[in-house]
């Protein structure tokens, strides 16, 4: 694969990923993320990052082969060499969108696990224990009559 061709697959992969994370912002807007969903996406999402880095990989040893720092500045270098300065700089705003996108999903995520474990806390602490047993089923007890199962 020439170092083009490869930048345009990084490009491609990048790309892959923003639809990606994009579909779990979509999820986690819902007012119940569906979990089943944003799983398969989790799934999908360490696949393209596997990918990516495949072809990190493979970039930083083509900088290298011609010479080159294993860097940003030798992946700078190594696309001016093949005349992708263009293809090289929209993977870095691609990639700095995706860093942005995948800490705000990240912060709304860890916001979500937190208002979960308050609720939690709360029903352990209406009912003065833990309200799941052993086998992870919902305790009946001590709850004012209220059902804690769905």
């Amino acid at each position: 694969m020439n170092v083009t061709d490869l930048l345009t697959e990084q490009l491609h992969q990048l790309e892959q990923l923003l639809q990606t994370l994009t579909a779990e912002r979509e999820c986690l807007k819902e007012g119940r993320a569906d979990g089943e969903v944003l799983n398969t996406l989790a799934t999908h999402k360490q696949a393209q990052l596997a990918e990516l880095e495949r072809l990190e990989h493979l970039r930083r040893e083509a900088q290298q082969a011609q010479g080159l720092g294993d860097g940003a500045r030798g992946a700078e270098q190594l696309a001016s060499m093949h005349d992708a300065d263009q293809l090289w700089g929209q993977i870095r705003q691609q990639a700095d969108r995706l860093k942005q996108m995948n800490r705000l999903n990240g912060f709304v995520i860890s916001q979500r696990m937190e208002h979960n474990q308050r609720a939690i806390d709360f029903l352990e602490r209406a009912v003065g224990g833990s309200v799941y047993g052993r086998n992870g089923q919902a305790k009946p007890k001590n709850f004012s009559g209220i059902s804690s199962r769905a």
